[in-house]
């Protein structure tokens, strides 16, 4: 008779056949499917500026099978925010590999801007920092390309030829740029000047609720930023992301772009499955 705790082990895989009989469970056979891809799995890992949620990801499909979150400590020092990370990602199982999604132009696993973080991770090498204090190897990234990466990859934007452009919709405005599926690292488009203002001082969900601005009101600024960003770049898709796209009935029927835009399939999750996926692509 096989142990429960390889039984354990065995379903958690999904490669096992189960036959009941009476009240009891007994684990008689165990097979490969031929239909079923094995799974592949990461942890993703999403520095936000309110939360860090992480989840285990098959990067076979984009599956994110349990998730975990704790306060983002923002202004916290670099130890702060590496201890809130591994008390996240320490609840998933040992020894998978860690994408980690940071707000931030990342470099060769390198932080190189640091807008709403504390300044003192300008110039630290993040993939390192937090390889060593979680004992993983990590896979460090910008937050809007990881994002981008998982609707590239599983969501809205899988598929898609020509230009691709994601904005990332939270405490800033991240993007993430694709031409012909290829991704263009660290465009930070939240920071371009759009009248006298950066785009993401005019739109981002934060300064919805610190103007306490109607959904109309936001709704025009948003459109301000797409009428420039379309200008610039000249788009054949936008994909709206972030929490604040939960509520699309609210905003996206009045909002105005040359471009196709759609709202993103993964939501607010498009950067954990991105993150995760990052670790079989290699160091951003």
């Amino acid at each position: 008779m096989l142990s429960v705790e390889f039984y354990d082990r065995l379903q958690f895989t999904g490669y096992y056949s189960l036959v009941r009989e009476s009240t009891s469970r007994i684990l008689q056979t165990a097979e490969l499917p031929v239909s079923k891809p094995m799974q592949k799995l990461s942890i993703g890992v999403d520095v936000g500026g309110s939360s860090i949620k992480c989840a285990l990801v098959d990067t076979a499909s984009g599956q994110r099978l349990e998730r975990h979150s704790v306060p983002t400590p923002a202004q916290g020092s670099i130890e702060d925010m590496l201890e809130s990370i591994a008390s996240a990602v320490d609840k998933l199982p040992a020894a998978l590999p860690v994408g980690l999604a940071f707000p931030s132009v990342i470099v060769r696993g390198t932080v190189r801007t640091a807008a709403h973080l504390n300044k003192g991770w300008i110039g630290r090498p993040l993939g390192e920092l937090a390889s060593r204090r979680l004992g993983r190897a990590v896979t460090a990234i910008n937050d809007a390309d990881a994002a981008g990466l998982g609707e590239q990859r599983y969501g809205a934007a899988r598929d898609v030829r020509g230009t691709v452009l994601l904005l990332t919709l939270g405490t800033g405005i991240g993007s993430a740029l694709f031409i012909n599926g290829q991704l263009v690292p660290n465009t930070e488009l939240g920071h371009l000047r759009v009248g006298d203002r950066e785009a993401e001082e005019r739109a981002a969900p934060r300064i919805k609720v610190e103007r306490d601005l109607s959904w109309d009101a936001w709704t025009d600024e948003l459109n301000l930023v797409l009428r420039e960003m379309h200008a610039l770049l000249w788009p054949d898709l936008v994909i709206l992301c972030g929490g604040i796209t939960e509520e699309p009935e609210n905003f996206f029927s009045k909002l105005r772009c040359e471009a196709e835009l759609r709202i993103g399939t993964l939501r607010a999750e498009a950067g954990i499955a991105g993150a995760a996926l990052a670790t079989t692509l290699g160091d951003t």
